[in-house]
This record gives C-alpha cells, sequence and structure tokens, in this order.
C-alpha cells in the first residue's frame, strides 16, 4: 500500500475505507499479522476530514500508535471497573471528546470487557447521551488470534467471573457491545510475507486445524542457529526467561560496558517508556530496533550486531552487512485538547522521551513481540506454549519458514485456539451485515453532521419501514432500536409511514409486534399501536414499548394513561445518561396536560442536547405558557435572549437561532448559559 491511499484491490479495506468515510457507524477491524491495519488506520486520518482520538491498552502501544491510554485518557481506575464505573475527566478531555468524531481503540484484544463498560458508561456521562459510547463513531483494532487480555488469578478474577459469567474476558463480552451490532471486517490480504506455503501453515494454527503435515513442515526446524545465520531473535513464554538470557548473553562479552541515559522533557511517565531508560551495551551485542527509520534503513523489529561504542556514538551492523551510526529518536507522549478560540480539538503534546531506538534482543517475550516483525528468529519453547494463541503469534513475527528455529519440536497441543474466538472470527465480513450498516449510515450521517436529530431519526424510521416489509426482522429491529435511541421530538413524523406491512401482523413473537405497534403509530393507527403494544408488554418488558405505549395514548388523548406509563418509565430513567425523548415527552405532558412540574426536565434536555433548536424552542413555548421570562444579566446585552423572552413567532426565533448558529456562536452559548442558570417559579395550582 502507498502511504495515503486505500488499495483499490483489497475489498475489505473499501468497506472499511466507507465505514469511516461516510459513515458513523461503529465497527470492529481486524486481519492477521501483516494485513496492514495500522497502515490503514493512518491513511484514512489522512483522508477522511474527520477528527480522530487514538487510544489503547498499554502505554508503549499507545506511543506506537500516535496517541494515549485508554486508563489515562479516560481517567478510569487501575483496578476492575464494576458495573457504573466512571472515569474522572479532565474538562479539557471532555471537549476534546465532545468535539471528537471517530474514536480508535487499538490492540483491543488486550482490552478487557469491564474496560470497554466503563468507557461506555463514562462516554455516555460526560456527553450526557443514552446512545452506545454517547454516539460516537468506535473503531475498535485488533486480531483476537492473539494473546488474550491479563486477568490476575485471584480476587480480580473472582469478580470479573461474577459481573460477567463467563471465563473470557474478551472487549466484545462487554455489556455495552452486546447492546449494539458491531459489524467485523477483517483484513485478509497479507502485505508482510510472501511465503504462501508458510502463510497456509500460520492460518491453519490461527485457526485451530493445523494438521500433521502442517507440524512435520514446522519441526523440520528444530536446530540451533549458527554463527552464519547472523542475528536471530529468541522468544520466549515468560517474561523472567527473556531478560535472564539477554543478560547472561551481556554478561559472556569481554569488552567495556556503556551505559546510555534517556533524557525526558516534560511529563512522560515511565510505564510508557518504548525501550530502557538506561540502556546497557557492549561492543558484540545483539539490539532491536524499536523504530522505524524515517530513511527506511531499518524498521521497528530489525535486528543487528553493536560494531562501535563511544560515548556519545553507537554503530550497529545489520545482518545485510550494512553498518550504520544510530542517530537518537525521540517519542511523543500526548494528551487531547480542545482549542476553545479555534474551536478545534487537538493533540497536546505534554513530553518527550529521547534515547536511543534500540534494546537488548538475543530475547524478548511472546507477549512483547506483538506487532514486530523478523526475518529470523528462534522459539525457545522449555516451558512450552500454554495460552491460547500464544504460538500463532510467536510464528507469525517471522516472515519466512526458512528463518524460523525451534529448540524443541512443537506438539500438536501447543497448537490451539480459543473455540470462543473461533465462533467470533466465523462472523467476520458478513456482507449483508456490512452493506446493511453502510445503508443505514450513509442515511443519517449527513443529518448527524448538522447535529440534525429529526432528520437521521426520519431516515432510521423509513429504513424500520423497508426492512419489515423485504421482511428482515432481525435488521428492522436493528435499525428500530437505533430510531429510537436518536429520537428527541416526533411530532414531525406522524403520517411518515403510509402503511404497516402485513407479515408484521400475522407473527406471534413479540419483535415483530413490537415494529407494528411503532409503525401502526406514526401511520396515526393509535388504536392499532396501542394494542400491538399490549401484546409486546405481556412477553417482553422494555423501555422503548413503554415510550411507544405512552405516545399512542396521548395521542389517543388519554393523558391520565399516559402519565402512569411515564412513572414507570421513570423507574428506569437514570438523569446521569439522559434519555432526550423522555425527557421531552415527560416535559410536553406534564405542562401541557397533567400539570405537574415540567420545565426542570425541558431545561435537563437542553443541557443534554445543546445543539437541538427544538428543545430551545418547546423550553420557550412552555415557559410562554407559564408566563415565565428567562433571567439576564443587567450587564450583558443578547438579542438571542431578547428574541426569547419576545413575542416573537416560532418561525421568527428558529430562524434567528439558526442565524446565530452560523455567525455569532457566543449568543447560543450565552443564551444556554443563561438556560442552565434559569430558576424556574412554583406552579400554581
Amino acid at each position: 500500500m502507498q502511504n495515503t491511499q486505500i488499495d483499490p484491490q483489497n475489498r475489505e479495506q473499501q468497506l472499511a475505507y466507507e465505514l469511516v468515510a461516510n459513515t458513523n457507524s461503529s465497527f470492529f477491524l481486524t486481519g492477521r499479522a501483516g494485513t496492514g491495519k495500522t497502515t490503514f488506520l493512518h491513511n484514512v486520518q489522512t483522508l477522511v476530514e474527520k477528527q480522530f482520538i487514538i487510544l489503547a491498552p498499554t502505554g508503549v502501544a499507545a506511543i506506537l500508535a500516535g496517541g494515549d491510554t485508554i486508563h489515562s485518557f479516560f481517567g478510569l481506575p487501575l483496578e476492575v471497573c464494576v458495573p457504573g464505573t466512571c472515569g474522572k475527566m479532565s474538562e479539557a478531555k471532555i471537549l476534546a471528546l465532545l468535539h471528537a468524531d471517530t474514536i480508535i481503540i487499538d490492540e483491543v484484544s488486550m482490552v478487557r470487557c469491564d474496560i470497554i463498560d466503563a468507557i461506555d458508561y463514562t462516554m455516555r456521562k460526560a456527553l450526557r447521551n443514552t446512545m452506545p459510547f454517547g454516539g460516537k463513531q468506535m473503531i475498535f483494532v485488533g486480531d483476537m488470534f492473539q494473546l488474550p487480555p491479563v486477568v490476575t488469578q485471584g480476587p480480580e478474577k473472582d469478580l470479573l467471573k461474577d459481573m460477567y459469567q463467563t471465563e473470557d474476558y474478551f472487549f466484545y463480552k462487554s455489556e455495552a457491545i452486546k447492546r449494539m451490532r458491531l459489524v467485523k471486517i477483517e483484513f485478509r490480504k497479507v502485505y508482510r510475507q510472501d511465503d504462501e506455503h508458510f502463510l497456509h501453515i500460520l492460518e491453519n494454527v490461527r485457526m485451530n486445524r493445523v494438521t500433521p503435515e502442517d507440524i512435520m513442515h514446522l519441526n523440520s526446524r528444530v536446530y540451533t542457529p549458527a554463527a552464519e545465520d547472523g542475528a536471530v531473535i529468541i522468544l520466549a513464554s515468560i517474561n523472567k526467561t527473556a531478560e535472564k538470557i539477554n543478560l547472561q548473553r551481556l554478561e559472556e562479552i569481554d569488552s567495556e560496558e556503556y551505559v546510555y541515559e534517556g533524557t525526558i522533557e516534560g511529563k512522560f511517565e515511565d510505564k510508557k517508556f518504548p525501550v530502557d531508560q538506561k540502556l546497557r551495551l557492549k561492543v558484540g551485542a545483539q539490539v532491536m530496533f524499536t523504530r522505524n527509520d524515517q530513511h527506511k534503513r531499518w524498521a521497528n523489529g530489525t535486528l543487528g550486531k553493536v560494531t562501535k561504542l563511544t560515548k556519545d556514538e553507537i554503530s550497529v551492523t545489520l545482518n545485510n552487512g550494512e553498518t550504520y551510526v544510530v542517530p537518537c529518536c525521540s517519542w511523543e507522549s500526548y494528551n487531547y485538547d480542545y482549542n476553545k478560540g479555534e474551536r478545534k480539538m487537538k493533540k497536546e503534546l505534554t513530553g518527550t522521551f529521547t534515547q536511543y531506538p534500540l534494546k537488548l534482543a538475543w530475547a524478548i517475550t511472546v507477549h512483547k513481540s506483538q506487532g514486530m516483525t523478523f526475518d529470523k528468529l528462534s522459539l525457545d519453547l522449555s516451558r512450552g506454549m500454554f495460552a491460547a494463541g500464544q504460538l500463532y503469534v510467536a510464528l507469525s513475527r517471522v516472515r519466512t519458514l526458512e528463518g524460523l528455529f525451534l529448540s524443541k519440536n512443537i506438539i500438536p497441543q501447543y497448537a490451539h485456539t480459543s473455540n470462543e474466538i473461533l465462533t467470533y472470527a466465523s462472523e467476520y465480513n458478513n456482507e449483508q451485515q456490512i452493506g446493511s450498516e453502510i445503508e443505514s449510515g450513509k442515511a443519517v450521517y449527513k443529518s448527524l453532521l448538522r447535529d440534525d436529530y429529526d432528520g437521521a431519526a426520519k431516515q432510521y424510521l423509513l429504513l424500520v419501514a423497508k426492512k419489515a416489509e423485504d421482511g428482515d426482522i432481525k435488521e428492522a429491529m436493528q435499525q428500530a432500536k437505533r430510531f429510537l435511541d436518536i429520537l428527541v421530538c416526533d411530532e414531525h413524523l406522524y403520517g411518515d409511514i403510509e402503511t404497516v406491512p402485513q407479515n408484521l401482523l400475522r407473527a406471534s413473537h413479540w419483535a415483530p409486534k413490537f415494529l407494528a405497534a411503532l409503525l401502526s403509530l406514526y401511520a396515526q393507527k393509535y388504536e392499532e399501536a396501542l394494542a400491538y403494544i399490549e401484546e409486546t408488554l405481556s412477553a417482553h418488558q422494555c423501555p422503548e414499548a413503554l415510550y411507544i405505549k405512552s405516545r399512542a395514548l396521548a395521542k389517543l388523548e388519554r393523558y391520565a394513561e399516559a402519565d402512569e406509563v411515564n412513572c414507570q418509565l421513570a423507574n428506569v430513567f437514570e438523569m446521569a445518561t439522559p434519555d432526550a425523548k423522555v425527557l421531552f415527552m415527560i416535559a410536553m405532558l406534564n405542562e401541557m396536560y397533567i400539570g405537574d412540574p415540567g420545565l426542570d426536565l425541558m431545561r435537563k434536555l437542553v443541557e443534554a442536547r445543546p445543539k437541538y433548536d427544538l428543545g430551545i424552542l418547546a423550553l420557550r413555548t412552555l415557559m410562554q405558557y407559564r408566563n415565565q421570562k428567562l433571567d439576564k444579566q443587567s450587564d450583558n446585552n443578547c438579542e438571542l435572549v431578547d428574541l426569547f423572552n419576545s413575542d416573537a413567532t416560532e418561525e421568527e426565533f428558529l430562524a434567528q437561532l439558526k442565524e446565530c448558529r452560523e455567525k455569532s456562536p457566543k449568543a447560543v452559548s450565552y443564551l444556554i448559559r443563561r438556560i442552565k442558570k434559569q430558576e424556574f417559579a412554583e406552579q400554581s395550582e
């Protein structure tokens, strides 16, 4: 792939690009080692006019990805995140999140499900939005066939098992992911390796279908590398083995030891160091480069031998015989911030770490080798390969079978993959699902860019009707959920549905009945809607069904009954992540028909959806109904607040509000601030 292009011959890349460029849909991007996931993500950020936040589970992964760590950005605790765990985010990071379009979480195979749920809750609370992850596009990136998330035995594992009722804590086990449709795109074209025979063996190891012939071919590589084989790295299953080998080999060299001290400018956490702060070297030491060279002389993972050392100079000879003086490198640590003046999200450089991009590399762990590529490696099997995916990760680090050396025979038991992951992988590249995601994503994307929730809701509703008519109940339910997630005020939707598909009316399952109720409501067949939703609720209780029941009752002018349903809805309502449509509905019904307070609820809607003009208009209407005016500071003359308090028509007020959003955003911000600080008079009996 070229640096700034999406491969036109790669179908999966085209689909992934379409989802990033033209939708707000979240998805999982995967692919075996060498399929260009990282390159694609770099390219897409250049090509797509969106603001991205890049996060990773570890400091080193975050530095390599050019982003921040998950825990640092969201302010999450290091222990297990129990339900309701909310990160402590600074105002600057909340603003960065608010103005970001897409959040990329790299190396997600290493992220536990409880962390994903904490991210979801933190985002929904920070953005005051009930939609999954606060309505932001999430791109989860990683290879699930690599090593699973680390979970410490003992209380931590017991708590996770109790919370999720599973022994596997993969990211997609989170409640947040279960509540959404996350399509899965697997990149299949391999750019890194060109040994077809070896690729076939790797795929069999990865997919848990290794054959005796595969084992035979792998075991033909059992022997110790000779001097003429050049630099060969040892992959060990545990850290102690790797450290012991490196220190032992360094001590065996009978020459002067040099220590090179890395320097820090600004703030750079120790755990983010991509190499040791104190680099110990001797002439003859085997080292590995930890950074791609801008002149393409070496790459992250290239091995070499130290051939010359001075106080301030290191020379390394590569396997190809070329010798280079290695310059120091600087790694940057970033923080995300929002620039109010420029109204743009920016990555703020918080610190740099400068050191030679080298580490002792006679041996490293399989775990730390993830993301690296070697021409030659020796796999230390003295302690076996016990973790699912561990053998696959180790073997896929080397480009060819000829570059592989084994300390002893591989036995078939080493080549095991989690059945859980195999089942999950069977859903990769489902073209029908991906096509539906692109279709629905494109339908609403332009509306979402304009914060036009009403336009997006209408498109989702029309998709519900279309999919139901086609008999695709599962897809219709998917779009119905999104419709109800994004809906605020539904008054503009009545009459948009002409007919209710007959196949829904004949079905006995609750899902088609739910769809029949939803479509009947917006076809203005309120009695039918009420009958169908009662059938639904007798089989399946859910807030969405209660919402439809309340709306049908209100349209039938049975306001007291609608109020009873709203009281049921209030029992499952969480103000920390408010449901905008429920706030709007209860506020209007309370004020206009029940006689209960509703102004404060509508104010909360404006706080949660400050860009939703009809919410501001509805608050103005209710305040006029109650003969109340918006307070304003005497020393601040704001025409928009004056217009809010005036007798101007709804059309005049909306037109001025829209113009101010484009030309005078400070006036809108002031109006929102006044609304937030407003004290409403007690309602008279």
